[in-house]
């Protein structure tokens, strides 16, 4: 096979039963054209993985190899990534990823992927800009009235709250995470016996489960006993100027009093060095890891979205003949995912369950869907792609 950003022009794309003409700037691609109800999001059913789909290109599925464990030796990775046919190469040789995370947070996907043959194109898209209400974060985690929980929700936050932690003289505070790729950002100090107050991370990685499993303790009774006058429980959320009020908003409908300071802020990026930008063009997959990334990338790639009509199956020839232009998309979650479903990025693809191994699977599952393009196996409906039950 000829790697996607190498190989010539073809001269038409399958799309479902219909074919149309590919843009000689790009190859063509085999896309199965699907939709839910107006634009809801799909999923495939009758397969072994578990991804959902935004509107747009929707992919046959193809079950994603196990993620790659990113402290495996790079030899032995790429041996058990290489190809089953036994052509010599690994099955992922010559496919071309953009990571596009903040400086120095691409790392440990970029070793997963290159342990499988992935060429990977640094590209970030987003940086880090202190909040307004960073400086107030020291004096919070000291406050003697103590906290029920510190809610910790992005690497960046634990970062943040680690510094200010430190300012703070260190108090053993209790932090919830909402994952365990930020929960491995505060590990060190429970290993070390700095922090040894109870700690929590959630079945699924976001807000929303947060929300559920949070186990927050009972309103406190206030001095002389007066029922009428309990506290409730008290959560402090240092958290990025761009995150949605589900947390605070969800942990006050179950009766906590959330503070919640902007110690950070995501900006989208609004350049980058031509020839990083030439070669993330010809990527096959393009991975997202927040909103701001992805318009970002809208801004700086030129590619129009694919607009689908509400109320069509596929979008037609327009929509069709504009995902040719583009690559797929590998969401980390359901926020990116939904960003890019908003403004209508066609191919886009995100995990049920958040997090590094489950974004890794979703950039495996992408390159296997062109794989299997390519083998003329993926064309037509593959399997049926029906409407999922849960809005993005």
């Amino acid at each position: 096979k000829t790697p996607r950003h190498d190989r010539p022009p073809q001269a038409g794309a399958m799309s479902g039963a219909s074919c149309v003409a590919a843009s000689p700037a790009r190859p063509a691609r085999s896309l199965m054209l699907s939709l839910g109800n107006g634009g809801a999001p799909s999923k495939v059913v009758g397969a072994t993985c578990r991804r959902r789909y935004c509107r747009g290109p929707t992919l046959g599925a193809a079950t994603s190899p196990a993620p790659t464990s990113a402290t495996a030796s790079g030899h032995d990775a790429v041996a058990d990534a290489t190809d089953a046919r036994g052509d010599g190469g690994t099955k992922y040789s010559g496919r071309r990823v953009v990571l596009t995370r903040e400086n120095g947070k691409n790392g440990d996907m970029k070793a997963r992927l290159e342990a499988r043959g992935i060429e990977c194109v640094e590209m970030p898209l987003i940086e880090t800009a202190v909040g307004a209400d960073r400086a107030a974060l020291p004096a919070a985690l000291a406050d003697s009235t103590g906290w029920a929980w510190v809610c910790i929700t992005s690497p960046e936050a634990a970062a943040v709250f680690l510094e200010a932690w430190r300012t703070a003289g260190r108090p053993d505070v209790p932090v919830a995470c909402v994952g365990t790729g930020t929960a491995k950002i505060i590990a060190p100090e429970y290993a070390s016996g700095a922090l040894t107050a109870p700690t929590f991370t959630p079945s699924r990685a976001n807000a929303v489960t947060l929300v559920a499993e949070l186990p927050l303790p009972p309103p406190e009774s206030a001095e002389g006993g007066d029922s009428s006058e309990n506290r409730p429980p008290r959560v402090l959320y240092p958290a990025s100027a761009n995150a949605a009020t589900t947390l605070q908003d969800g942990l006050a409908a179950r009766g906590a009093t959330v503070t919640r300071l902007n110690t950070y802020s995501t900006e989208r990026v609004t350049s980058v060095a031509v020839d990083v930008l030439a070669h993330a063009m010809r990527a096959d997959v393009v991975t997202f890891g927040s909103p701001s990334a992805v318009k970002a990338w809208v801004q700086l790639s030129g590619l129009a979205p694919a607009a689908v009509p509400a109320g069509t199956r596929g979008g037609g020839a327009d929509a069709a003949a504009a995902a040719a232009h583009h690559p797929l998309y590998a969401c980390i979650g359901r926020t990116s995912a939904k960003a890019c479903h908003k403004i209508d990025l066609p191919g886009v693809l995100f995990p049920e369950d958040p997090g590094l191994d489950g974004w890794e699977g979703t950039v495996l599952e992408a390159l296997d869907s062109l794989l299997v393009g390519e083998e003329g196996q993926g064309h037509g409906r593959g399997q049926d792609v029906v409407s999922g039950g849960e809005q993005l």
